[in-house]
């Protein structure tokens, strides 16, 4: 797109990614999709890639900017740098953004990244990431938003297909949970921030749970998993610390299916398992970061509220206080906000329709979850189940620290966005056993 007009070249750029997009996935899908999930696999990545295009248009046509044309107009800055001078554009990329920076790298000629996304290290972080899109797409925002959808879409395949080897879900719950919730893929599908972090928590939780299931670790994958952790804590760092404390309960799960025979042994590392949640608990509540995080959240939500510059729908949690104790008194009203807000009757324009429907699917769920007869079950599939007990620290962690912080809806919607395909497993978990399980029930 030049200058936000759409032109004959930029649909002759789109539509060879497109088709490039579309011939690599059909290799791709040989390899990765099994029999039972392959017939949608097609239809889930024409799904994405039709919500990236959609969200694409949502802000050059009717929010007329917003941050994802400031990351795409960001990126063919450093493009240009790149064409200008490669040396500027390496130093660039490995080096924290500054005023005495900008003037040295950028020009008349580069052009210069938005002021307020190049003095805040996250965002400039994914203009860093994306710029490599924008050369070799010649600065197209329709092929980098393909681009970035495909990467989106085969992340939550091949996390879809691992938790399915599992088999604590039906099949259609799996297929709806990572391919096919709507706000998830408007959000985390196009050219943004939330695309990038949704992508590089897919692939580490891929990585991840191969390591906690005991597979042997490869260099390759050690690499991997510091690379994406290093990325994830530099653009949204709280859910960097969400994954870990949840990974580490995932763990222990893991570790207590192999005492199941011994009682006195199970009931020993129960108690050591609970002692281990309590303590990171603890950890979570008194770290240095959190802290931080939270007393920031404490500004920014006084500035929302106060100020009338700021639009779009708001809502307001009681003060904050960042002790310990303050924040756990804040934990039961900010999930509920970070994990079922808005409501429908809140949701009632184009960017939050999805989300208010999804609100009422979300109600729905949690209601039949706790009414229904086998919730002993579920509750036990769950808490033996490593994934499942990932996907209940993690959403707890981002509906807490999301629900406090985002003030606007408009923000809550993309922050916890990441979360949705956790929360809906949590609440479809099969209510049935098998064999094996109902041998396990006796012992408990």
């Amino acid at each position: 797109m030049n200058d936000q007009r759409l032109d004959i070249i930029e649909i002759l750029i789109s539509l060879f990614f497109l088709g490039l997009i579309f011939s690599l996935a059909y290799f791709k899908k040989r390899k990765i999709a099994s029999q039972e999930y392959e017939s949608f696999f097609f239809i889930g990545l024409s799904y994405k890639l039709l919500f990236a295009l959609l969200f694409g248009g949502y802000y050059f046509l009717y929010v007329k900017g917003g941050d994802s044309v400031a990351y795409w107009q960001g990126a063919n800055v450093l493009s240009n740098l790149f064409f200008e001078s490669p040396i500027n554009y390496i130093d660039c990329l490995f080096s924290n953004p500054s005023p005495e920076l900008l003037g040295q790298h950028f020009n008349s000629v580069t052009g210069f990244p938005p002021g307020w996304l190049y003095r805040e290290n996250e965002a400039w972080l994914v203009c860093k990431l994306i710029s490599i899109l924008s050369i070799i797409t010649f600065k197209s925002y329709a092929a980098m938003s393909i681009i970035v959808c495909y990467f989106s879409f085969l992340g939550s395949w091949r996390l879809m297909e691992l938790v399915g080897k599992m088999q604590k879900h039906a099949r259609g719950n799996l297929i709806f949970a990572f391919i096919f919730i709507p706000s998830v893929c408007f959000w985390c599908t196009g050219l943004s921030k939330d695309t990038i972090v949704y992508i590089f928590v897919v692939y580490l939780l891929i990585r991840l749970f191969h390591i906690i299931a005991g597979e042997k670790i490869k260099f390759r994958n050690l690499i991997q998993v510091l690379i994406f952790s290093y990325i994830i804590y530099h653009t949204r760092s709280f859910v960097l610390i969400a994954i870990v404390a949840a990974a580490i309960m995932a763990y222990g799960a893991r570790i207590t299916k192999r005492f199941e025979s011994n009682p006195l042994a199970k009931v020993g590392f129960r108690f050591l398992y609970l002692s281990l949640g309590l303590f990171t608990i603890y950890i979570f509540f008194t770290s240095q970061i959190i802290t931080n995080i939270m007393a920031e959240a404490s500004v920014i939500q006084q500035d929302f509220i106060n100020n009338q510059l700021y639009t779009g729908q708001k809502y307001e949690i009681a003060a904050i206080d960042v002790s310990p104790m303050g924040l756990i008194s804040a934990f039961p009203s900010s999930v509920v906000f970070g994990i079922y807000r808005p409501f429908i009757q809140e949701s009632l324009s184009p960017s939050l329709i999805f989300n208010g429907l999804e609100s009422l699917l979300l109600l729905f769920l949690t209601l039949r979850f706790f009414v229904s007869f086998n919730i002993l079950v579920k509750i036990q599939k769950i808490r033996k189940n490593e994934f499942l007990m990932f996907a209940l620290i993690f959403v707890l962690i981002i509906g807490f620290i999301s629900g406090l912080t985002s003030v606007l809806f408009g923000v809550l919607v993309r922050v916890r966005a990441i979360i949705l395909p956790f929360i809906y497993l949590l609440l479809t978990v099969k209510g049935s056993k098998s064999q094996d399980e109902l041998a396990l029930v006796k012992d408990n």
